[in-house]
């Protein structure tokens, strides 16, 4: 109980009735894991906007095996690995029998069910059942085609353009009065497939596979939402149907490859834009200073001599938009630690105060497309602290931590001894912060805590 009350006070935003809540909801879920022969947890929104979750309590069934070998309370449920939990959570309906991927990188399937408190989603109930578990499987081909009949009065205009909605590329789905999907077509199967749900959704209830709120009764059935879940975008648009045996249809666009494409240019312009932006400015201020100099030189060897320099250093600055292509496939993080904090000291630190910066912990292997986020992060957070953190004093301390935190994650903490900084009103208008935070989700899909007051400034990156 004492781990519930940490972890929802310090990661998510309920309130102490909320976290009452889930204290007593917590108690159930032994009788559940041996209820349902499975892993059975709770997980909580963490309140940083990301719609990911936390991992707050769990229980392992007594008669068979774990699909765990650790605990894995405290840790963090993404919204990639388990789009059922983001479902249920963004939705406040259940999500039943859908693919997720473990934090120990198994393959499970989940049943999801929210938990409210009042008329607000407070946190999800999840049972885990390791994918061999699972006897759900598809219907048969005639069982597919009874349904319809079943379900629908008059199949022939289904029927007869059958070749035509199962080669359009958007999913389309019928559903009837009784909220049962009564058709789908050939791209609506593949759609919901690739995210999970491992039953055919021909003649389940619409509310169990919906991506957005049920339409509600009285007939405001019309809408377009964008939909995100796990790593997929789509369109989904609801519409009325003037049918007898159809109450409304829905079609669903999958513009999956359209939005990583928006991202890529957004990151590309933004941060590694704005980072080689930067370096080109500063050579670009030496070219001009070494300008002056020469005009100030009559004699010509020295004017020549001065030229070549200028050249060499715009030639060097031009080098700045092909580094995002290097080939070089890992670097070391303690190399990225050490050269940004040379860098930075020599540019920003000031020679009245007595600076100490410390750096240990582990060292890892980075892919080089992470480490050159990692690179603008910590030059972001360095030169922050140099400029800002230390003013009106004569001495200061900064320190670089490094661990691995479990078997895929690392935990990078920067620390400050300075004066600290307003978080909501600094972090919200900041283009270096912008960049911190869309790198650290974007680039490394990691998780960002920041803490400041009057004692100093504490960053938690794990990713």
């Amino acid at each position: 109980m004492d781990v519930i009350q940490k972890l929802c006070s310090e990661y998510t935003n309920l309130n102490q009735e909320e976290i009452k809540e889930i204290k007593e909801a917590s108690r159930t879920l032994s009788a559940m894991a041996n209820l349902f022969n499975a892993d059975a947890f709770i997980d909580c929104r963490l309140s940083d906007g990301s719609g990911d979750a936390i991992v707050v309590a769990e229980a392992k069934p007594i008669d068979c095996d774990s699909s765990y070998t650790r605990t894995v309370v405290g840790l963090i449920a993404t919204k990639e690995k388990e789009p059922a939990v983001y479902r249920s959570l963004q939705l406040g309906v259940g999500t039943k029998h859908m693919k997720a991927m473990t934090q120990e990188n198994v393959h499970v399937i989940q049943t999801v069910e929210p938990i409210y408190h009042k008329d607000r989603i407070i946190g999800v109930f999840i049972i885990e059942q390791k994918m061999e578990q699972n006897v759900h499987s598809y219907k048969p081909l005639e069982k597919e085609e009874q349904a319809v009949e079943d379900n629908v009065d008059d199949v022939t205009l289904l029927n007869d353009n059958k070749n035509i909605t199962d080669n359009i590329e958007e999913g389309l789905l019928f559903v009837g009065y009784n909220n049962k999907i009564i058709f789908r077509n050939k791209s609506a199967s593949m759609i919901f497939r690739r995210l999970g749900f491992i039953n055919d959704i021909l003649g389940e209830d619409y509310k169990d596979i919906s991506l957005v709120p049920m339409p509600c009764e009285g007939g405001c059935k019309f809408g377009i939402n964008e939909v995100v879940l796990g790593n997929f975008h789509f369109i989904v648009k609801t519409v009325d149907v003037d049918r007898e045996d159809i109450d409304y249809a829905v079609t669903i666009s999958d513009i999956t490859t359209r939005k990583m494409q928006e991202k890529e240019l957004v990151l590309k312009s933004v941060a590694f834009k704005e980072m080689h932006h930067r370096v080109k400015n500063n050579l670009q201020t030496v070219a001009a200073l070494l300008r002056l100099q020469r005009n100030t030189i009559s004699s010509e060897e020295g004017k020549q001599a001065l030229n070549e320099t200028i050249t060499r250093i715009l030639a060097i600055s031009s080098t700045h938009e092909i580094l995002i292509e290097n080939d070089v496939e890992e670097v070391m993080l303690n190399d990225i630690i050490a050269s940004v904090k040379e860098n930075t000291l020599v540019y920003f630190n000031n020679d009245n105060i007595d600076l100490k910066v410390e750096c240990y912990g582990g060292d890892f292997k980075i892919k080089f497309e992470k480490a050159t986020a990692l690179a603008l992060i910590l030059n972001e957070l360095m030169q922050n602290s140099l400029k800002y953190a230390f003013k009106g004093r004569n001495k200061g301390k900064i320190s670089l931590m490094t661990m691995q935190r479990r078997a895929d994650d690392i935990e990078l903490v920067f620390l400050d001894d300075g004066c600290g900084f307003n978080i909501k009103k600094t972090t919200s208008g900041s283009m270096g912060w912008t960049i911190i935070r869309s790198l650290v989700k974007e680039k490394l899909n990691g998780h960002l805590t920041v803490r400041s007051n009057n004692s100093g400034t504490r960053v938690k990156i794990v990713f």
